[in-house]
């Protein structure tokens, strides 16, 4: 049984190839559920989706021609899948782009930008017939997001802090060569340090922008400040973008 939708154009169930949608829904899928599972904005449907957009207009592209000119026609159709696909991985971008969150200096989403990214390269694959590169493509894909994330959880990265210390009397070189020395014994680089200084009898607030490790020993290092002869207040807090 076949189906004419247009003049020299037949539709027929049972030749078209199931084999690049399927494909498609299933490594759109097996990535969008790694990417559900963490909870992020883009997911299951999502990857789908951007997958199979991009198997069916690069595949399209392919046959289309093929099918609107007779065998003996003098016409010609160009449709080009190199220039298409390029439209698409620009066209991608701009999806991924929105999965971005950033929160002062904790970026989120990146990965998951870059995934959605990767998905719709995996579709051109596909449309174009390559399934075995795609299925490879796909499992190196699963290996970097679900075997490196361990990983990438024992790396302490670098982050910027800024330490805030309000203080009374009139010691305050005294005060920020204290606060520096116990910087120090952490393994806290100090990069810049500013400050500000009313009358004899008001406040003064020294402001530590440092450079470290995040290994999270913020809360015992801010116990050793508060404790300084001198120190009224101290507050940790990030560096604003």
């Amino acid at each position: 049984m076949s189906i004419s939708i247009v003049s020299g154009f037949e539709f027929s169930p049972v030749g078209f190839e199931w084999q690049p949608i399927a494909l498609a829904i299933l490594v759109g899928g097996m990535i969008g559920f790694e990417r559900e599972m963490h909870g992020r904005p883009a997911g299951l449907r999502t990857h789908i989706l951007v997958c199979l957009a991009s198997t069916l207009l690069i595949f399209a592209s392919r046959v289309v021609p093929e099918h609107l000119i007779g065998a003996d026609s003098t016409a010609r159709i160009v449709l080009d899948p190199n220039r298409l696909a390029a439209g698409i991985v620009t066209g991608i971008g701009f999806l991924g782009a929105a999965t971005v969150i950033r929160a002062g200096d904790i970026v989120r989403g990146i990965t998951t930008g870059a995934t959605v990214w990767t998905v719709a390269g995996l579709g051109i694959v596909i449309g174009q017939g390559e399934y075995s590169i795609a299925i490879v493509g796909a499992v190196a894909v699963m290996v970097v997001l679900a075997g490196l994330d361990p990983l990438t959880r024992r790396i302490a990265p670098v982050i910027y802090r800024r330490l805030t210390v309000t203080g009374l009397g009139s010691e305050m070189p005294v005060l920020s060569a204290r606060i520096a020395a116990i910087l120090k014994e952490y393994k806290i680089r100090v990069q810049d340090l500013s400050g500000r200084r009313g009358g004899p009898d008001e406040p003064f607030e020294l402001v530590f922008h440092v450079r470290l490790r995040n290994s999270q020993q913020a809360p015992e290092m801010l116990e050793r400040v508060s404790q300084v002869p001198g120190v009224k207040r101290a507050e940790w807090s990030q560096i604003s973008h």
